[in-house]
Parts: structure tokens; sequence; C-alpha cells
């Protein structure tokens, strides 16, 4: 019996909720669209899971959902003597829900009700919201950053808030956070880059938990910049503001999914107490006087391209036939490529450094490396060496994703000659003097 055969013989529909009976389990969920020898239902945990339908001895309706429901609304309330704090959504899943027909997850959540939904917002701050796109961060291209940072100005210049929340998809939220570290110079509030691994109506969902610590950090905190705050843990125990150009994507799935590289996170802050601990005491701080400067020009004609065993020459002479301005290699180790002139590679070898040092001719090349953790040193072996003296600048430890928005941005607002120079010095906590041994901490 397939499962249309199942559902016709039980006497329930799609959208119905259901417990499903088995020989020696039980399910509870909602009826989805299925395959036709397996019942798809959405449990209350959020996951969906597909039950052969010759397992099943019994399918029980205990409800159902119905489209078009009137529901009271909720408003966002402000009170008097709370600080201001800005909202500006930009999709992903922190703004999504369920469609209960597909089981698929959309980014289509209203503003008001991702901040009506989660009261305790309105008990730290008067919260305004805008939606200014629905987008899955992977979608998202440079005239993406370009319009985000238009946004903060002007949100800014409008309404003065004491800090501003961007809810993005995490899947890209760190190179978001790069661009903006960039381009909003001389930032003078907070803005917080906000996700959520699963989306806001789901039991799991990480997003009031990541909203309501970065909207206290806002509400307490003297920090200005870009950073980005997320659980801490896979427990709903603590986030943590991690760096906004020190900071990646480090598992697909865990709600602790970002952690710093090279580096540590600024604070704490435990969900329960709501207290604040900071981690950084060199943080940058808010100053009199400081206007926001927007700089938002980036090199499209800007590459990252990943180092690997077997690599062509052919590959790089793309980029080069193809003018590009900008190039990352992502290489091994200390900063190294397949150059090496012995064994029975060599002449291929050979061919890959000859287009390295064509490239560099033309365009600006910096190396970044494939292990997360640590910093680049060209120096120590004649491969490095090498490719210095083939025009190749070394990136400190810049992690690639960060590496490859900078060098977009130099070279979208300055020369190749200064970009050149910029690329290896601090500008907006990108690059540290001394790696901290703590940065390699993942739990």
């Amino acid at each position: 019996m397939d499962s249309k055969e199942l559902l016709e013989k039980f006497e329930v529909k799609e959208l119905d909720e259901v417990k499903v009976f088995t020989e020696d389990e039980e399910f509870t969920g909602t009826v989805l669209p299925s395959k036709e020898n397996t019942l798809t239902i959405k449990m209350k945990s959020g996951y969906n899971i597909g039950i052969s339908s010759d397992r099943i001895k019994k399918i029980e309706k205990i409800g159902e959902i119905e489209e078009g429901t009137a529901k009271e609304e909720k408003k966002i309330i402000k009170v008097e003597g709370l600080p201001e704090i800005s909202i500006l959504n930009t999709g992903g899943t922190i703004a999504s829900r369920v469609d209960y027909r597909t089981g698929a997850v959309s980014p289509a959540m209203e503003q008001e009700k991702l901040v009506t939904n989660i009261p305790e917002l309105m008990e730290i701050a008067n919260i305004e919201t805008k939606n200014i796109s629905e987008i899955f961060s992977e979608d998202m291209n440079f005239s993406h950053y370009k319009m985000i940072a238009e946004a903060i100005e002007k949100e800014i210049k409008e309404n003065n808030p004491k800090g501003i929340i961007i809810g993005h998809g995490t899947d890209t939220m760190h190179y978001t956070a790069a661009a903006l570290s960039f381009m909003l110079e001389n930032l003078n509030i907070p803005v917080i880059m906000v996700g959520s691994q699963r989306s806001s109506d789901r039991g799991s969902s990480d997003a009031s938990m990541n909203l309501i610590c970065a909207a206290e950090f806002i509400s307490k905190t003297d920090f200005s910049g870009v950073a980005l705050c997320m659980h801490e843990h896979s427990a709903d125990d603590n986030c943590v503001i991690l760096p906004g150009c020190k900071s990646r994507k480090m598992h697909s799935s865990r709600r602790d999914a970002f952690k710093a590289v090279n580096d540590i996170p600024i604070a704490r802050i435990n969900f329960e107490s709501r207290k604040i601990e900071y981690l950084k005491e060199n943080y940058r701080r808010k100053e009199q006087g400081k206007n926001l400067v927007l700089k938002t020009d980036l090199e499209e004609k800007v590459a990252l391209i990943k180092i690997h065993p077997n690599i062509s020459e052919k590959t790089i002479e793309f980029y080069e036939k193809q003018g590009f301005k900008g190039i990352v290699l992502e290489g091994t180790g200390l900063g190294h490529a397949p150059i090496g002139s012995k064994g029975k590679s060599a002449e291929e070898n050979k061919k890959n450094f000859e287009a390295i040092k064509k490239l560099a001719e033309k365009s600006v090349v910096i190396m970044t490396s494939q292990a997360f953790f640590g910093r680049i040193n060209m120096n120590v072996y004649s491969t490095g060496k090498d490719l210095m003296h083939a025009g190749v600048i070394p990136a400190e430890d810049m992690i690639p994703e960060t590496a490859f928005i900078k060098l977009a941005w130099l070279l979208g607002n300055y020369s190749p000659e200064e970009a050149k120079k910029l690329i290896g010095k601090n500008l907006r906590g990108e690059i540290t003097e001394r790696s901290n041994s703590k940065g390699f901490e993942l739990d």
C-alpha cells in the first residue's frame, strides 16, 4: 500500500497533524507531500522524517493546520527610556518560516512578526525593523554589500540608533561582515550580524537567543564596529560576539557553527543571566567626533583560487587572460603552491610558477593558507621565497574569505600600488600582530 492509499484508509490528508504507529515506534507530526512508498511528516522539532509505508500499522488524526486562519496580530511596543536598536533584515533562515505544504524553508517572515514573536526584545530596547531584502546569503553578490552599507548609513542618519542588528543568512555571513567592516569607515556604533541555523518557527531554532543576546550586547556595550552574534555552544547557554573580519562558518548545521579564527571572541553573553563578560580588552570602542565615511566600491575582477595537487598552469592563465585585477591564492601550509623544480612533475610545476609570475606582473596577487589557523610565513621554505620573488604578497594571518573581500575593496577604492602596500596592514582587525593560541580552540 502506497502513502496515498494509507492516507485514504485512515481518513487523513496533507497538513493534518497525526500520530503514526509502526510495530515498535510512534511519531507525531504534520503530513507533508510524500513519495509513493514513504509517508513524510514534519515533527515538532522542525525536522522531516520519512516512514516506509509497509511499516505503518495505524495513523491517527489529532488536528490540522488551516491555511488562512486569522491570528491575533501583536504589535511592537516602545518604552520611554530604553535604547533604540534597529533591525535591518536581509533574509536567510533567521527571517524564514517553514512552508508546511512542501517542508521547505523560505525567507518570508515579516519583520514585525519576527520581533513580536520574541517579546524579550521589547524589554531590552525600542526596536525599529526594516526589510531591506529577502534573499538567502548564498545568492548575494557585491551589489548586496553596497545596499546593506547604504541602508546602515541611512538608518544612522535618520534614526541615530544605539546599534544596528543585521539579520542575515549564515552561509556567507562572514563575507558580508568583512565587506561591511571595510565599507563602513569610522563606524561609531555596533553593527551586529545575526543569523540562525534553524528557522524562527522551529522549536530548535537559535534565532530568538541570538537576537536577544545581540540586543543585550548593543544596549550595554561601548563597542563600535562590525561583529557577529551566534551560539557559543550547541546548548542554549551563551552567545559570543565574534570579530567581523576574523570569523567564519566552521560547521554546516550546528548552532555554534561560527568560530573566531586566529583570534578570540570579543565578549560572551549568558542567555539566562544576560551578563556580559568581555574576553578581549583591546576591542574598538566608541569615540566622540567620529563621522561615518562610506567606501562601498568593490572591484569585480577579483578571484579566490584554491591551490590543490595537480593544478594546471591553464587555471592560473585563465585569470591573467581574462584581465583579473586581483587574485587571492589559498595556498598550502605556510603559503605554498606546486612550483618546485625537482622530481617527475618538475616541468608542470615550472609552468605553474611562470603563470603565477606573469599574473603577478599584471595584477595584485596575495597568498593565504588553507590551514585557517596560524599565519603565512613565506620565508621558511624556498617555495615561499620564490613566490615572493615572483611578486606574490603574503597576507599574514587573514582568512581567505576576508582577504578576498579586502583585496576587492582595496582595488575598488585605491590604486594597485596603494593596494599592494595596504594589503598587509591591519585596517579593521583583519590582521593580528601575533596570533593568539586560544584562537585555535574549537569545542
